[in-house]
């Protein structure tokens, strides 16, 4: 009888961890794809990153299929992490393509995971703002703080109730990078200003 109980043990030691195995081995290339997915938005390769980012929610599916044989693998830090940088990588092409933030449902995530993934998008869009800024779009420049504004506003107002792990750390994270970025706007503004000053004194003189 004590042979047949350690047989199972093993037996079932061994599919667990086959199954741990295929579950990290997909929230890796789900971390990675998605990764890829946002920088495709960030070049403008809208059509590219839509399509990867069907790849990675097929990933996805394979993956919670596992966990729903098995419940405890959906505690691991890597599942957790490869959903919330899909869901980052979904808000973010929500935002450039349509200027809408999709819904958890849309996404496909809960509730949870979408907002802890929502707390990583200003980092983004500060990306996008500086490109803008370099380009000379001051419009979208604005439009894109005005979005990082938004979500962290959003994201304070949760502060009533009980607070997410790891969502503090995002928000501060957020804030800082909000601050910056509405420095830089503001100098920027100045300098064009500035600028067309001395070109119409410069007219005047001329």
């Amino acid at each position: 009888m004590l042979e047949d109980l350690v047989r199972r043990a093993a037996e079932e030691l061994r599919l667990r961890e086959q199954a741990i195995d295929e579950v990290m081995a997909r929230a890796r290339r789900a971390r990675v794809q998605s990764k890829q997915a946002i920088q495709q938005i960030h070049v403008g390769a809208m059509d590219e990153a839509q399509l990867k980012l069907g790849e990675v929610a097929e990933i996805l599916r394979a993956m919670e299929e596992l966990i729903a044989e098995r419940a405890e693998l959906g505690c691991f830090d890597a599942v957790k992490a490869a959903l919330q940088e899909y869901s980052e990588a979904r808000i973010l092409h929500g935002v450039v393509s349509s200027g809408t933030l999709p819904t958890p449902e849309e996404v496909g995530v809960s509730i949870d995971t979408y907002i802890l993934g929502l707390g990583d998008v200003p980092g983004e869009l500060r990306r996008q703002f500086l490109d803008a800024l370099r380009l000379g779009d001051l419009e979208t420049a604005e439009d894109r703080l005005d979005t990082m504004e938004g979500i962290y506003l959003g994201l304070v107002s949760m502060e009533e109730g009980p607070l997410l792990k790891g969502l503090r750390r995002k928000m501060d994270i957020a804030r800082g990078v909000i601050e910056r970025t509405r420095s830089e706007l503001t100098a920027e503004v100045g300098r064009r200003r500035l600028s067309e000053s001395v070109k119409r004194l410069s007219e005047k003189l001329g």
